[in-house]
């Protein structure tokens, strides 16, 4: 992780989305996503390390927290990177899984329109691996583990 965290942070691009189509995901039905369909340029998300207070000082877990920018609306997110077990037995799989979420104060709200279209969609409160490309920094590629996301392609 101490290898991964500092790339992670940072101003990055979700250059390529890659959705495979389902036909009752509801997200993909308000955009009129029908086929397997990628987005460019999506949104933006912005990185940085948490500070020291949030994080559980075990090298296997790096905490960020950041904004998620789509259309004119701007998210608070965060996620704990967690060290992929078989990456640190075996070099193989991805470096680290985590759960990508809104970082709003504890308690129920509303979500405006777009910030469901993102739940829906399958970007929030979803799960990941992730993959920094050991020679180029500046590119990072997120994996879904559920939704309809199949790949994000994030360069800074």
């Amino acid at each position: 992780m101490q290898a991964v965290s500092p790339a992670v942070v940072g101003d990055w691009t979700l250059r390529r989305v890659h959705i495979t189509a389902h036909w009752h995901n509801e997200g993909q039905h308000e955009m009129g996503i029908a086929r397997d369909t990628v987005l460019q340029d999506f949104a933006t998300l912005s990185v940085q390390a948490a500070p020291s207070g949030n994080s559980s000082g075990d090298p296997r877990y790096q905490y960020f927290t950041g904004f998620l920018r789509y259309h004119a609306k701007t998210y608070p997110v965060h996620f704990e990177l967690i060290a992929c077990p078989q990456r640190v037995v075996e070099g193989k799989g991805p470096q680290a899984f985590f759960l990508f979420n809104t970082n709003f104060p504890v308690g129920s709200r509303p979500f405006d329109p777009e910030e469901q279209l993102l739940r829906h969609l399958g970007l929030i409160d979803e799960d990941f691996t992730l993959e920094v490309m050991p020679r180029q920094l500046r590119t990072m590629t997120w994996r879904s583990l559920s939704h309809g996301l199949s790949r994000i392609e994030l360069v800074k």
